[in-house]
């Protein structure tokens, strides 16, 4: 296991747990893409915007369960729990230098949508709403 790659994937959960988002600017990579059941969202600033206030919203806490990590990239089990329940989620972070490159997330959608509205939900699939 790279130690380096879990760091940064404990770091990636650590950093929304904190809401820390000079830590997030710091190591998402400009060109960083998420992709999650809501859709696929491309740049680093761009993702920021959309999901920072949602965040906000819905995580309530974080609880990290495992990290599994190679040499560039990582899974990452962890609760998230929000106003609606737990939910558990699985990131899988792929990492280049110090930076992370993409993060894909698996979870059920349900509790999360219970707290988000329409347009919200809009925005995470990539719209403007």
């Amino acid at each position: 296991m790279s130690d380096r790659t879990a760091s940064i994937a404990r770091g990636w959960i650590e950093a929304w747990q904190r809401m820390d988002m000079a830590w997030l600017r710091a190591h998402l990579s400009p060109d960083f893409v998420h992709e999650s059941p809501f859709g696929v969202l491309k740049g680093r600033d761009h993702y920021l915007a959309v999901v920072e206030p949602m965040a906000r919203k819905s995580v309530l806490d974080l609880t990290i369960r495992h990290v599994l990590a190679g040499a560039d990239q990582a899974a990452i089990w962890f609760e998230n729990r929000t106003p609606e329940g737990p939910v558990a989620t699985c990131d899988w972070v792929r990492v280049a230098g110090d930076q992370i490159v993409a993060v894909r997330s698996f979870y059920d959608t349900g509790s999360v949508r219970e707290v988000l509205s329409a347009e919200e939900q809009a925005r995470l699939e990539g719209g403007s709403a």
